[in-house]
């Protein structure tokens, strides 16, 4: 590994730290283009590309045509140039994309993550340069499966298209039916529906209000709004070739048999009627098919959380960094002391990439108190934090209460600005869960127009969902926001002592 810090100790540990998260971070002078490479992991440096430059946009061409992928090149360069590089940075928090190095002559997808800082007055652009190929691979593993999944799923539709269990023909014009099966479900004795014989059940009409009186369950409303032959007439003069509705038809044994039905519409030629072909699906394997298709859907949203909750953001490392090298000289042993905290909290980025599996809270406790330093160190007097810890005995995902630490200083306290404020970190326990608490003095916020605004896209929510996402889907838990402006806010996660894993 090359590193600007080498022939330091402290800085050597800690570009030993990056090199398990990043490949490479670069300073890119914004005014005069000048940049510069601050470490690199051994396989990067393989690349053998310049540390330092006078114009990274000037040397950027001949860089990507030598070691980006060939199909890759035109779409790094168009990513990078200027002219669409900054305006994102400006408009956006974050720039990223990712794109295929050519390591050993194969394809290794790498990501790149960009943000604008100041810095001593001028504006640079920080960019990290991550190894994202077993992610992306594990990504495309998994969307190949939902694409076979799918694929089985059209040919049994097809298959059961083939083998309809009951079927009408009618001709909606003229309120009539036309053919109808003996039995709708046939092969199931336990529905054996015996469609009525007689005048009065020769119409649509009569036939359906009898259907729906005597078999049809659950989403009864429904099927008699779908199936109603106005509606269906409605749907045809709109340009609507089908229309479809789930229902439940009533078994002889009281259960209710799932199915579906769907009205394909067309006009017959001769006599310019509307008529439909009304076809009854059993839906017993494809609900079966549907919960393992979630079942897959749920894998790859867990893959994409583990890759978020593995990104350490560069303008942190940046700052960081930097507040450790001011005090290296002044303070030896509190800097040593801050770069253990610094490596704890690398490492708990990097375990939670590896594997989501739930931790003991002592472990991610460790993680808050190590971010907390780094903070602390940065920030003085202005933050101050309260440990009340009532039990470490129970487990959490890593990385879960850690990030509502870091909302709660980043977003709660420095807000505050030189007045600062206070976060309480709690545990405890009730008869039923495990309760962790983080509650914080700071600005407040209105949590209703937030949410709404997580789900209208105008607040960048990935951090706060994913969290919500894991400790719900992963360990039952509940996640409890409550908030004031300039009062204060209070985040509390209870996990089901039963449902503990």
């Amino acid at each position: 590994m090359k590193a600007p810090f080498s022939h330091d100790p402290f800085y050597y540990a800690i570009t030993n730290a990056l090199f398990e998260t990043y490949e490479s971070i670069y300073d890119i002078d914004l005014q005069s283009g000048a940049y510069r490479r601050y470490y690199e992991s051994e396989a990067y440096s393989e690349l053998e590309l310049k540390s330092s430059g006078e114009d990274f946009f000037t040397a950027l061409p001949e860089h990507v045509a030598r070691t980006i992928y060939p199909e890759d090149q035109e779409y790094v360069l168009r990513m990078l140039r200027p002219d669409v590089l900054i305006p994102a940075l400006e408009k956006n928090k974050y720039y990223s994309f990712v794109y295929r190095l050519l390591v050993d002559d194969q394809p290794v997808y790498h990501k790149i993550r960009a943000i604008l800082e100041q810095i001593d007055g001028k504006k640079h652009i920080l960019m990290g340069v991550r190894n994202v190929d077993e992610t992306i691979r594990q990504e495309q593993t998994h969307r190949d499966e939902l694409a076979s999944m799918y694929q089985k799923e059209k040919n049994h539709m097809e298959a059961i298209l083939a083998s309809a269990s009951g079927y009408l023909e009618v001709n909606l014009t003229q309120d009539t039916v036309l053919e109808k099966s003996n039995n709708l479900l046939p092969d199931k004795a336990e529905i054996a529906m015996q469609f009525p014989d007689g005048e009065p059940y020769s119409g649509y009409s009569r036939l359906n209000e009898w259907i729906l009186e005597h078999y049809i369950t659950k989403n009864k409303n429904k099927y008699a709004q779908i199936s109603d032959r106005e509606y269906l007439l409605a749907c045809f003069l709109r340009g609507e070739k089908r229309a479809s509705v789930s229902f439940s038809l009533r078994k002889k044994t009281g259960d209710e048999q799932p199915c579906k039905e769907v009205f394909y519409l067309y006009r017959d030629h001769a006599s310019g009627d509307v008529m439909a072909f009304c076809v009854v699906y059993d839906l017993t394997e494809q609900q079966r098919q549907e919960k393992e298709i979630q079942e897959l859907e749920r894998a790859l949203q867990m893959s994409r959380i583990r890759n978020f909750t593995s990104q350490m953001q560069p303008h942190f490392l940046y700052n960081a960094l930097g507040s450790i090298q001011e005090i290296v000289l002044e303070d030896p042993q509190y800097a040593s002391d801050l770069i253990g905290d610094f490596t704890t909290h690398l490492r708990s980025c990097i375990r939670a990439m590896a594997n989501d599996r739930p931790l003991p809270f002592s472990q991610e406790l460790d993680n808050i108190r190590a971010y907390v330093n780094i903070e602390q160190m940065r920030f003085g007097k202005k933050l101050q934090v309260i440990y009340e810890i009532g039990t470490e005995a129970f487990e959490i995902l890593p990385l879960s209460v850690q990030p509502l630490v870091e909302n709660a200083i980043r977003h709660g306290i420095y807000g505050r600005g030189v007045r600062g404020g206070t976060v309480a970190i709690r545990s405890g326990q009730t008869d039923r869960d495990w309760v962790v608490e983080v509650e914080d003095n700071g600005v407040g916020f209105d949590v209703d127009a937030y949410f709404r605004q997580m789900e209208d896209g105008e607040k960048d929510s990935t951090g706060l969902k994913n969290i919500i996402f894991r400790l719900e889907k992963v360990m039952h838990g509940r996640v409890e926001i409550s908030s004031t402006v300039d009062v204060g806010t209070k985040v509390t996660v209870r996990i089901p002592k039963e449902n503990s894993i």
